[in-house]
C-alpha cells in the first residue's frame, strides 16, 4: 500500500517513538523496518520483552536479509521471508529488526539497502504498509530506502537548533524525493508549535508527538503491554495521524498527495 520512512537531523526528536507509536495504532496491516545505521532501538526497546523471553530475536534482521541476498541485483517480496518477524499480541504486525552498530550497518553497504529497497517496493505495492525507522541522518543513511518513499518525515523539536539543522536535510531530499513526498514529525508541546516548525521548515506537518513521556517510556523501554489507557495522548494523537496517512497514501494518487491535517487541509506554509 504505501512505505513510509521517518529521518532525524539531530539527536532525540522521536523518531523512534513515533514509528513505534504509528506501529502500534496503524490502521492496516504493517511491517515496520528498523533501518537505523548507528544501531537499532526498536527490538531492544519498543519489542524488548518479547526479545529477552525468546519470541524474537536479533537473528533475524536487515542483516540476515542483505546477508542472504548478497548475490542478486533486485530482491521481490518473498525474499523478506525468514526475516521478518511476527510481533506476538500485534495483530499480525510484523518487525524487521535493525544492526547493532555501524559495524553491522556497513556489512550491508549501500548494494544491501537497494535490495531491501526493491523487496519493500514490492511488498508495499500489494499488500501491507510499510514503516521505516531511518535514524539520525549521516553518510550511513540508507538513501535507497528514502527514495523510494512515498513520504519521508523529518523528525524535530520546536528549537532554532533542531530546526536549522532540520532545514539542511530537507534541502538534500528536495534533491532525492519529490516536495510533495515530504512532511514533518514534529515533537512538541502543542499544535501551534508543531506548525510554526514545519512552517520554518515549508513542509507539511505529517505527524505531532505531543509531550506524553509515560506512554513514550512504554514504547521505547520495552512496556508495549502497558499501553492503556488508549486515551493517552501520544497513542490518541498517533491514531489519528495514521488513519489521515493510510488514507491519504492508500491508492493510485499516493505519491501526488501532500500530507494533510486532521481536518482535511493541507499545512503547506
Amino acid at each position: 500500500m504505501a512505505l513510509v520512512t521517518v529521518l532525524s537531523a539531530k539527536g532525540s526528536p522521536g523518531v523512534t517513538t513515533g514509528i513505534a507509536a504509528l506501529a502500534t495504532v496503524w490502521p492496516h496491516a504493517r511491517l515496520v523496518v528498523d533501518a537505523d545505521p548507528a544501531g537499532g532501538d526498536l527490538l531492544p526497546g519498543w519489542a524488548g520483552q518479547w526479545w529477552v523471553d525468546g519470541r524474537l530475536t536479533s537473528d533475524r534482521s536487515v542483516l540476515s536479509f542483505a546477508s542472504s541476498t548478497r548475490h542478486l541485483e533486485s530482491v521481490p517480496a518473498e525474499g523478506l521471508a525468514g526475516h521478518a518477524q511476527e510481533v506476538p499480541d500485534s495483530g499480525g504486525l510484523r518487525l524487521l529488526a535493525g544492526v547493532n552498530g555501524p559495524v553491522q550497518a556497513g556489512a550491508i553497504g549501500s548494494d544491501g539497502w537497494k535490495r531491501l529497497a526493491s523487496a519493500l517496493r514490492d511488498l508495499s505495492d500489494s499488500g501491507p504498509d510499510v514503516l521505516v525507522d531511518a535514524g539520525r541522518w549521516s553518510p550511513a543513511t540508507p538513501w535507497p530506502l528514502v527514495a523510494e518513499s512515498d513520504l519521508v518525515l523529518v523528525g524535530v523539536r520546536p528549537t532554532l537548533r533542531h530546526i536549522v539543522a532540520a532545514g539542511r536535510l530537507v534541502t538534500v531530499l528536495r534533491d532525492l524525493v519529490p516536495s510533495q513526498r515530504l512532511g514533518a514529525a514534529v515533537s512538541a508541546a502543542t499544535s501551534r508549535q508543531a506548525d510554526d516548525a514545519a512552517r520554518a521548515l515549508a513542509i507539511p506537518v505529517g505527524m505531532e508527538l505531543p509531550d506524553d513521556p509515560t506512554t513514550a517510556g512504554a514504547l521505547c523501554d520495552g512496556g508495549t503491554p502497558c499501553l492503556q489507557p488508549r486515551r493517552s495522548a501520544l497513542l490518541r494523537t498517533s491514531r489519528k495521524a495514521a488513519r489521515r496517512l493510510h488514507n491519504q497514501l492508500a491508492g493510485p494518487a499516493r505519491v501526488s498527495s501532500a500530507p494533510v491535517s486532521d481536518e482535511g487541509q493541507e499545512q503547506v506554509a
